[in-house]
């Protein structure tokens, strides 16, 4: 958690103890609930990922590039061809918290089912992560008190926004004005009923509606 001490800001945590001048909390999905705002007004939502044994012609049977790939469903898969002619997958969210071993086997299926031909490929290494979501499905940047600045609620689009963050913050933190905080700002913090499970339950409803949404587009496009 965060405490005043001769000035300065105290960070307490699990293992570590730091005095610091100014602080950006930026832990996303793994907050704990020290960091009461912030933890109360996002969900840690999981997402998986997994990389292929080395495919080598077989790659180039799949994908005539070496770009990174999503489709264009609502709950996506996105992939890219590694230089060593592995695959790394990624795709769907969840509310659970699942082993490598589970995660290779949910994958390996999204794999088969865009690619039939890498059926009975072997996965060298799966894993989860955890993303942060905000109600309102923008992300969170701003200052919570006096030297203290946040972000958080990427929602799995980080590449961009966290670029543009790191840029508002740097300014911030050397004392720079900066609107686009105060735009970003307005983007405040709404709680999500994480305490009593019902915001993640509603996250994972909706993720599902989504999937079948997807399943009904693709019935549809056939007839």
């Amino acid at each position: 958690g965060l405490a005043r001490q001769d000035g300065r800001i105290r960070l307490l945590g699990l293992g570590f103890d730091v005095l610091a001048d100014r602080v950006v909390v930026a832990g996303g999905g793994y907050l704990s609930g020290q960091f009461g705002p912030l933890t109360r007004a996002m969900l840690p939502i999981a997402t998986y990922a997994m990389v292929t044994e080395p495919l080598g012609d077989r790659l180039a049977q799949c994908l005539s590039t070496r770009a990174a790939i999503y489709d264009t469903r609502f709950a996506f898969d996105y992939y890219r061809p590694l230089p060593d002619t592995r695959l790394l997958w990624g795709g769907r969210i969840s509310i659970r918290s699942r082993s490598p071993e589970a995660v290779a086997r949910l994958l390996s299926k999204d794999l088969t089912r865009v690619f039939p031909q890498l059926g009975r490929v072997r996965v060298e290494q799966a894993w989860s992560g955890l993303m942060s979501y905000a109600r309102h499905e923008m992300p969170q940047i701003g200052q919570l008190q006096p030297d203290v600045w946040y972000a958080q609620g990427f929602g799995g689009h980080g590449l961009a926004p966290t670029t543009l963050a790191g840029e508002v913050l740097a300014a911030a933190l050397r004392g720079e004005e900066s609107p686009l905080l105060g735009e970003l700002s307005a983007f405040d913090l709404p709680g999500v009923y994480r305490s009593s499970g019902l915001g993640l339950l509603a996250a994972q409803a909706r993720y599902s509606w989504l999937q079948w949404c997807d399943r009904w587009r693709s019935w549809t496009d056939r007839g």
